[in-house]
């Protein structure tokens, strides 16, 4: 019998490659996994927890769009749903009203715009919307600002005293120290292709020429964003910028006339750069001058009908905890209606970046989400849950389960191994008891394994399977400190241990399922293949 031969794993950092041709993988990609983090030194582990921050639920029909981070006098983070408008100081939601009993009512086709001037937010309801509405912490209620219906409501004078009005907008942002609203209504005419902005350091204040119309790309301005001194329109089917600082020097190029998206959802802002889903194209980043395609890991999931496409309006994208959260009507076996999962995409691992799947337990891709840093100065990460009406802090290492509706629930965790053939699929071989160093953690647990040959893993294709017990941090053997960490991974048991599984049999090629026990946290630092080698025949 030939000697031993022994091929080890620590790197995963190639994350999740949906692709059909296993032999297209990396060595450190998986075709399949959910709710396992990726850790940039290696190693793999369980996401954190997802937990409510509302016990109370959102009051109103629950059709949620995004979230809004806003920081007045004291924080709050603002939440679009149906027509509502509600914040939050980290807890429970409260309507936002603009005189006792009335609530403000938003038109928007996806929810309220919001727009930070200082310590003001101005919230835009949309070109059916009453009015556009100001509002500081302090303040119980929101002042709406009188709408822009005839000419003498313009300012063309920017030495003039300020006419206080605004015009009614599907979105609204703020850029080069002047407000700008897009999809305007004024004069009681709706222009869905016009870009407007006010006066210098005067929201509400507008000249009647200060506008753009952009009429190339499919008929109405989706979204507004704003990166590295350029203003960026978004059309359903092309992007534009807006460069310059001053009425006078605006001038507009077209970014892409193949790209573009339907909703703001779709648009998330990061430090450096923008995010955007285009359909059926993909996640894409703009970075300042190009625009670099994010999505050559999952585009088979669109030949195959894997996303519904008539449900394109449940995705979004969101950048939480300086990651990138798409959320997909996904699936491989059904056609479904709802987001079910994320594309989770963190830029810092590797020269790409990787994937990692989520799931919440009970099935749900989050949805709208951001950053909030609460009046304590703690900062997290917050998203929306499509289904029920709470708000979730994402990434929260310290707990093992979800908190949903006020119900702790377990969620399910995978990870799939790539096919190991030991350098050459030609020759068959007799693989032995691999060993496998596994995070330690508080209490003991099992890990399922199941093993698959020769390319063969579609599901019931296991040639065995057997289990990994994990020992306690207090009783199991250590492997050096490997410790998770204190930042984004959190505080968990600290340690590894090496454990050795079963035969895996003979066979050309092996590949491992590694499923965690149901709510509880588990994690893998290496593997390493031993094999003997059979004579080649024929």
């Amino acid at each position: 019998m030939s000697n031993v031969s022994i091929e080890r794993y620590d790197d995963f950092t190639g994350g999740l490659n949906l692709r059909a041709d296993q032999f297209q993988l990396a060595r450190n990609e998986s075709p399949d996994m959910l709710n396992v983090e990726i850790d940039p030194r290696g190693g793999l582990f369980t996401r954190g927890g997802m937990r409510e921050i509302n016990d109370t639920a959102v009051s109103g029909t629950w059709n949620p769009y995004r979230l809004h981070a806003f920081y007045g006098d004291s924080p709050r983070v603002m939440l679009a749903s149906s027509t509502g408008v509600f914040h939050s100081s980290g807890i429970n939601f409260t309507q936002l009203q603009y005189s006792s009993g009335n609530n403000i009512v938003a038109s928007n086709t996806y929810g309220a715009s919001f727009a930070n001037w200082g310590k003001t937010l101005y919230v835009a309801t949309g070109t059916s919307g009453a009015s556009t509405y100001y509002w500081e912490t302090g303040s119980t209620y929101a002042t709406a600002i009188p709408i822009i219906d005839a000419n003498g409501d313009f300012n063309n004078n920017y030495n003039a005293p300020s006419r206080n009005h605004f015009p009614q907008a599907e979105h609204i942002t703020v850029h080069a120290n002047k407000m700008f609203a897009a999809g305007v209504r004024t004069d009681l005419t709706t222009h869905v292709n016009r870009l407007h902005w006010s006066h210098e350091a005067e929201p509400n204040d507008w000249a009647k020429e200060d506008y753009i119309d952009f009429l190339g790309g499919g008929d109405g301005i989706k979204a507004l964003a704003v990166y590295a001194g350029q203003l960026i329109v978004f059309k359903p089917n092309s992007i534009y910028i807006v460069y310059g600082y001053e009425t006078a020097d605006f001038s507009v190029v077209e970014l892409t006339a193949r790209l573009g998206v339907d909703s703001p959802n779709k648009v998330a802002i990061a430090e450096n750069g923008i995010y955007f889903y285009s359909h059926p194209n993909g996640l894409f980043f703009y970075n300042g001058s190009s625009i670099v395609d994010l999505s050559d890991n999952f585009n088979s999931i669109y030949p195959n009908n894997y996303v519904n496409d008539g449900a394109t309006s449940k995705i979004s994208v969101s950048y939480v905890n300086r990651r990138v959260w798409l959320s997909m009507p996904y699936s491989k076996v059904t056609s479904v209606s709802n987001a079910t999962v994320n594309f989770v995409y963190d830029p810092s691992i590797g020269q790409r970046g990787a994937y990692t799947l989520f799931s919440t337990a009970d099935n749900y891709g989050a949805i709208g989400g951001t950053d909030f840093t609460s009046s304590s100065g703690a900062t997290y990460g917050l998203v929306v849950h499509p289904n029920i009406p709470r708000v979730l802090k994402v990434d929260s290492f310290e707990s093992e389960k979800d908190l949903l509706g006020g119900i702790e629930r377990n969620f399910s965790s995978y990870y799939r191994t790539g096919w190991v053939d030991g350098r050459s699929y030609s020759m068959k071989k007799m693989w032995r008891r691999p060993d496998i160093v596994i995070k330690q953690a508080d209490t003991a647990r099992t890990v399922n394994v199941k093993v698959f040959h020769n390319f063969e893993e579609a599901t019931g294709n296991e040639r065995k399977t057997f289990n990994i017990s994990i020992d306690s941090s207090a009783t199991g053997m250590l492997w050096g400190e490997g410790r998770w960490g204190s930042g984004r991974w959190g505080i968990r048991a600290e340690g590894a241990q090496v454990v050795r599984g079963s035969n895996l049999g003979l066979a050309r090629s092996v590949q491992l399922l590694f499923t965690g026990p149901t709510g509880l946290s588990w994690g893998i630092d290496s593997i390493s293949y031993k094999f003997n080698t059979r004579k080649v025949t024929g």
